[in-house]
Protein backbone atom coordinates (compact mmCIF):
# COMPACT_ATOMS: atom_id res chain seq x y z
CA UNK A 1 0.00 0.00 0.00
CA UNK A 2 1.40 3.43 -1.01
CA UNK A 3 2.24 5.69 2.03
CA UNK A 4 -0.65 8.30 1.67
CA UNK A 5 0.85 10.39 4.75
CA UNK A 6 1.70 13.44 2.16
CA UNK A 7 -2.02 13.39 0.87
CA UNK A 8 -3.90 12.50 3.90
CA UNK A 9 -3.66 14.08 7.46
CA UNK A 10 -5.00 11.03 10.25
CA UNK A 11 -4.91 11.12 13.87
CA UNK A 12 -6.16 8.96 16.70
CA UNK A 13 -7.42 11.76 18.87
CA UNK A 14 -11.07 13.22 19.00
CA UNK A 15 -10.04 16.70 17.94
CA UNK A 16 -7.11 17.84 15.21
CA UNK A 17 -4.94 20.30 16.91
CA UNK A 18 -6.27 23.59 15.57
CA UNK A 19 -8.99 22.31 13.04
CA UNK A 20 -12.38 24.24 13.19
CA UNK A 21 -15.00 21.17 12.79
CA UNK A 22 -17.76 23.35 11.71
CA UNK A 23 -15.71 24.57 8.76
CA UNK A 24 -16.21 24.24 5.11
CA UNK A 25 -14.09 20.57 4.45
CA UNK A 26 -13.98 17.36 2.92
CA UNK A 27 -14.18 14.62 5.24
CA UNK A 28 -13.74 10.95 5.92
CA UNK A 29 -14.87 9.08 9.29
CA UNK A 30 -14.46 5.89 10.66
CA UNK A 31 -17.42 5.03 13.44
CA UNK A 32 -16.36 1.23 14.94
CA UNK A 33 -18.58 -0.82 17.27
CA UNK A 34 -17.57 -1.29 20.61
CA UNK A 35 -15.49 -4.38 20.85
CA UNK A 36 -15.74 -4.30 17.04
CA UNK A 37 -18.58 -7.12 16.80
CA UNK A 38 -20.57 -7.75 14.15
CA UNK A 39 -23.96 -6.11 14.54
CA UNK A 40 -25.17 -4.56 11.34
CA UNK A 41 -24.88 -7.94 8.93
CA UNK A 42 -22.47 -9.36 6.93
CA UNK A 43 -20.13 -9.26 3.82
CA UNK A 44 -21.54 -12.19 1.05
CA UNK A 45 -19.48 -12.64 -2.12
CA UNK A 46 -17.92 -8.98 -1.48
CA UNK A 47 -21.34 -7.65 -1.13
CA UNK A 48 -22.65 -5.63 2.40
CA UNK A 49 -26.01 -7.58 2.96
CA UNK A 50 -27.73 -5.32 5.87
CA UNK A 51 -29.44 -6.90 8.83
CA UNK A 52 -32.69 -4.90 10.17
CA UNK A 53 -29.96 -3.25 12.52
CA UNK A 54 -27.77 -2.57 9.97
CA UNK A 55 -30.60 -1.04 7.34
CA UNK A 56 -31.48 1.15 11.12
CA UNK A 57 -28.23 2.45 10.76
CA UNK A 58 -28.27 3.61 7.22
CA UNK A 59 -31.55 5.17 7.89
CA UNK A 60 -30.58 7.08 10.81
CA UNK A 61 -27.83 8.31 8.90
CA UNK A 62 -29.83 9.49 5.88
CA UNK A 63 -32.37 11.03 8.42
CA UNK A 64 -29.48 12.99 10.18
CA UNK A 65 -28.22 14.26 6.84
CA UNK A 66 -31.75 15.06 5.47
CA UNK A 67 -32.23 17.36 8.44
CA UNK A 68 -28.99 19.02 8.00
CA UNK A 69 -28.21 20.74 4.85
CA UNK A 70 -24.87 22.06 5.97
CA UNK A 71 -23.96 18.32 5.43
CA UNK A 72 -23.37 16.85 1.69
CA UNK A 73 -22.95 13.29 1.42
CA UNK A 74 -20.35 11.92 -0.83
CA UNK A 75 -20.81 8.29 -0.31
CA UNK A 76 -21.12 5.80 2.80
CA UNK A 77 -21.05 1.94 3.53
CA UNK A 78 -22.14 0.56 6.69
CA UNK A 79 -19.89 -2.64 7.37
CA UNK A 80 -20.21 -5.20 9.61
CA UNK A 81 -18.99 -3.42 12.82
CA UNK A 82 -18.17 -0.43 11.29
CA UNK A 83 -18.98 2.57 9.58
CA UNK A 84 -17.27 5.02 6.99
CA UNK A 85 -18.75 7.99 5.80
CA UNK A 86 -17.49 10.16 3.11
CA UNK A 87 -19.26 14.12 4.13
CA UNK A 88 -18.64 17.81 3.06
CA UNK A 89 -19.17 20.26 5.58
CA UNK A 90 -20.06 23.47 3.81
CA UNK A 91 -20.66 25.76 7.09
CA UNK A 92 -21.85 25.95 10.22
CA UNK A 93 -22.35 22.14 11.48
CA UNK A 94 -20.23 20.97 13.72
CA UNK A 95 -19.15 17.11 12.53
CA UNK A 96 -18.36 15.88 16.10
CA UNK A 97 -21.68 16.98 17.08
CA UNK A 98 -23.09 15.01 13.48
CA UNK A 99 -21.09 11.77 15.02
CA UNK A 100 -22.89 11.74 18.51
CA UNK A 101 -25.85 12.20 17.67
CA UNK A 102 -25.48 9.37 15.20
CA UNK A 103 -24.27 6.95 17.42
CA UNK A 104 -27.46 8.32 20.41
CA UNK A 105 -29.72 7.60 18.13
CA UNK A 106 -28.44 4.51 16.27
CA UNK A 107 -27.80 3.36 20.21
CA UNK A 108 -31.56 4.55 21.01
CA UNK A 109 -33.34 2.36 17.77
CA UNK A 110 -30.63 -0.80 18.32
CA UNK A 111 -32.13 -1.20 22.26
CA UNK A 112 -35.34 -0.78 20.74
CA UNK A 113 -34.37 -3.50 18.39
CA UNK A 114 -33.51 -5.66 21.64
CA UNK A 115 -36.65 -5.15 23.65
CA UNK A 116 -38.73 -5.68 20.23
CA UNK A 117 -36.94 -7.66 17.72
CA UNK A 118 -34.27 -10.11 19.81
CA UNK A 119 -31.59 -8.30 18.67
CA UNK A 120 -28.13 -8.50 19.99
CA UNK A 121 -27.37 -7.33 23.61
CA UNK A 122 -24.04 -5.12 23.92
CA UNK A 123 -22.39 -4.61 26.89
CA UNK A 124 -22.21 -0.88 28.13
CA UNK A 125 -21.89 0.83 25.03
CA UNK A 126 -22.90 0.25 20.76
CA UNK A 127 -20.32 1.99 19.81
CA UNK A 128 -16.31 3.01 20.69
CA UNK A 129 -15.89 6.34 22.44
CA UNK A 130 -13.91 7.66 19.27
CA UNK A 131 -14.23 7.88 15.68
CA UNK A 132 -11.48 8.26 13.04
CA UNK A 133 -11.16 10.84 10.61
CA UNK A 134 -9.16 12.16 7.75
CA UNK A 135 -9.39 15.78 6.31
CA UNK A 136 -8.84 15.50 2.66
CA UNK A 137 -6.47 17.73 1.44
CA UNK A 138 -6.98 17.27 -2.35
CA UNK A 139 -8.33 15.17 -5.20
CA UNK A 140 -5.91 12.49 -5.23
CA UNK A 141 -6.72 11.49 -1.44
CA UNK A 142 -10.52 12.06 -2.10
CA UNK A 143 -10.23 9.84 -5.54
CA UNK A 144 -8.49 7.03 -3.38
CA UNK A 145 -10.94 7.04 -0.60
CA UNK A 146 -14.24 7.28 -2.35
CA UNK A 147 -12.67 4.16 -3.93
CA UNK A 148 -11.98 2.99 -0.95
CA UNK A 149 -15.55 2.78 0.24
CA UNK A 150 -16.52 1.88 -2.48
CA UNK A 151 -14.25 -1.43 -2.36
CA UNK A 152 -15.02 -1.79 1.36
CA UNK A 153 -17.12 -4.90 1.31
CA UNK A 154 -14.98 -6.63 -1.82
CA UNK A 155 -11.98 -6.34 0.65
CA UNK A 156 -13.57 -7.36 3.38
CA UNK A 157 -11.49 -9.87 4.08
CA UNK A 158 -8.63 -7.72 4.60
CA UNK A 159 -9.75 -5.32 6.42
CA UNK A 160 -8.17 -4.49 9.89
CA UNK A 161 -11.43 -4.35 11.38
CA UNK A 162 -12.29 -7.43 10.32
CA UNK A 163 -12.07 -9.52 13.69
CA UNK A 164 -11.40 -12.44 11.72
CA UNK A 165 -8.19 -11.04 10.04
CA UNK A 166 -4.50 -11.33 10.78
CA UNK A 167 -3.65 -7.86 11.12
CA UNK A 168 -0.36 -8.05 10.32
CA UNK A 169 -1.28 -8.72 7.35
CA UNK A 170 -4.41 -6.55 6.69
CA UNK A 171 -4.99 -3.63 4.53
CA UNK A 172 -7.16 -0.82 6.04
CA UNK A 173 -6.57 3.09 6.53
CA UNK A 174 -7.50 2.64 10.11
CA UNK A 175 -4.01 1.22 11.55
CA UNK A 176 -4.32 0.92 15.16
Amino acid sequence: MPDLSPILTRHNSLRLQRFDYSAQCCIFITIVTQGRVCRFGDVHDGQMMLNPAGEMADRVYGELLGNNQDMAHIAHVIMPNHVHLLLVNSGTSSIPELIRRFKSNTTHDYIQGIKEQGWPAFDIRLWQTRFYDVIIKNACAYDYVLRYIHNNPLRWSLDRLNAFVDTEHADDVNND
